[in-house]
């Protein structure tokens, strides 16, 4: 879909998004950390989160506000792409690195980790021979390794706590799928599958600081 742009920003509406959502997460992430204090581990694995979420909006903002052509354009495509499985590994650290002890703590961690690193490889060196299907397959089967983390949860700590983990992860998938279905153009030109893509990720981190906020209310900080 062609989008219309304006002076100085390629795609206006994914990268003016983004932009501003990354100071305002930003903004945000200070104040998780603040209800964070009182342990080092938990200020370590919400700052991960933190700085994953600002990285990939900040990534994303700017490679949209280029035009494409430019080697600056194509650097920033991969770190957008490198992004978005930062922001999924980074969205388990704080959820692993405080509910849970033992292995289902810093062994799933290391494992989500150690995907997502090969992911962000793959995607770089091999970025134009990856399909896009397979592509959104590894983001979505990554992210949805948390199922198992969530069904835990759920029964430990009840749906009050865990619904907005549930509708985070259905906000990434519905804006992925609509991505890779190309539907709908509600705004010909302004605002179609790309766009809702964006904004569905801005619902997902929406959702996950809700849930973060939450479950520090209902957890006692705890050492590392």
């Amino acid at each position: 879909m062609y989008t219309y742009s304006i002076p100085g920003f390629a795609e206006p509406v994914s990268s003016i998004s983004h932009l501003l959502s990354a100071g305002l997460f930003a903004v945000l992430g200070v104040l998780l950390l603040r209800r964070g204090q009182g342990s080092m581990t938990r200020l370590v694995v919400l700052a991960v989160f933190v700085v994953s979420c600002v990285f990939l909006l900040s990534m994303s903002g700017v490679y949209h506000l280029l035009a494409p052509g430019g080697a600056g354009h194509t650097v920033l495509q991969r770190l957008d792409h490198a992004g978005i499985f930062v922001l999924i590994a980074g969205s388990f650290t704080p959820v692993h690195g405080i509910l849970f002890t033992g292995w289902g703590r810093w062994g799933v961690l290391l494992l989500i980790w150690t995907l997502a690193t090969t992911g962000i490889t793959l995607k770089v060196i091999f970025f134009d021979s990856i399909p896009e299907w397979l592509g959104l397959t590894l983001y979505l089967s990554l992210g949805w390794i948390g199922l198992a983390s969530g069904i835990t949860l759920w029964r430990r700590y009840g749906g009050a706590l865990v619904r907005p983990l549930v509708f985070s992860g259905l906000s990434y998938t519905v804006g992925g799928v609509l991505e890779f279905l190309r539907m709908p153009i509600l705004i010909p030109g302004v605002i179609g599958p790309h766009e809702l893509l964006h904004i569905s990720v801005l619902a997902g981190i929406g959702f996950h600081f809700r849930f973060l906020f939450g479950m520090l209310n209902r957890t006692a900080p705890r050492g590392a």
